[in-house]
């Protein structure tokens, strides 16, 4: 049963102030296992992905004649509260939403390892030290796109689940299974898992094509600066080092792992893509 819109226009409304923390507390998305998601595209992407909105902020100007609009409305058909503001007081939740007129808090779905492996992914892309959260989206939407079945962010990873995380998303958190991990624990249990340890190493010496990527396999990928730490490359059963013009010695953590990924795709004769 949907629910009638209401208007606030208060930044002491208490869904304003617990959107402000989600926005800028990774402990508070932590613990609530909320986080946002905003504008017309994310929310048309959670609408077709049926994910869990629990509440939508929407701008007055973005009424029901507007593409937003239209989508408060599905939502709110689905039980999501839906609270209508001012552009600046959308504004003041997250830098860049005010324009969009529409801001979505989300649901998290159960987010430890041990629930994504429970799914039996044959490909996981692994991200350590990765602190640019707009790298940390992207790569969940190249790993979405070429048929990983999950992400998992070790440690000195940004939050996934930040708004920035799920903007270069596009979409791809309401579909992705994506989790946290310390690296010692996580290679453990995606060794137990049945899954291969591909690093990628600047310094390592198989080229993709021959990594064995063809099996469940898990690429594990690291700053572009630091790159993996030496117990993660010690634990890889192939390191994976990408062919690159003389006097380049680094490549952007995303390209590399959209590389990697769509190496995988290949040798798996591109299954399940069309």
């Amino acid at each position: 049963m949907s629910r009638a819109p209401r208007v606030i226009d208060s930044l002491d409304n208490p869904a304003v102030r617990e959107a402000r923390r989600l926005e800028r507390d990774r402990g508070a998305r932590d613990s609530k296992g909320l986080y946002l998601a905003w504008g017309a595209h994310l929310a048309g992407e959670a609408v077709a992905a049926a994910a869990p909105v629990t509440r939508v902020f929407i701008t007055g100007p973005a009424g029901p004649g507007t593409e937003a609009g239209r989508l408060a409305a599905v939502l709110a058909g689905r039980g999501a509260d839906v609270l209508t503001v001012r552009p600046a007081l959308l504004e003041s939740i997250a830098t860049g939403s005010g324009d969009q007129g529409i801001l979505l808090v989300v649901r998290r779905p159960a987010s430890a390892l041990a629930d994504l492996l429970a799914l039996r992914p044959t490909l996981v892309l692994a991200a350590h030290g990765v602190q640019d959260p707009g790298n940390v989206g992207t790569m969940a939407r190249s790993a979405l796109v070429l048929g990983a079945g999950g992400l998992v962010a070790l440690e000195g990873t940004a939050d996934p689940h930040s708004s920035r995380a799920v903007r270069a998303g596009m979409g791809a958190h309401f579909r992705l299974p994506i989790a946290g991990a310390r690296s010692d624990a996580a290679i453990g249990a995606l060794r137990a898992a049945g899954l291969r340890v591909v690093t990628a190493d600047v310094a390592g010496e198989v080229p993709p094509a021959e990594a064995g990527l063809e099996g469940p396999s898990v690429i594990c990928v690291g700053s572009e600066g630091a790159g993996l730490p030496g117990e993660l490359l010690a634990a890889a059963d192939a390191r994976v080092r990408i062919p690159m013009a003389p006097g380049i010695s680094s490549l952007n953590v995303h390209a590399a792992a959209a590389i990697l990924l769509y190496e995988a795709a290949r040798q798996r004769g591109f299954a399940g893509l069309l």
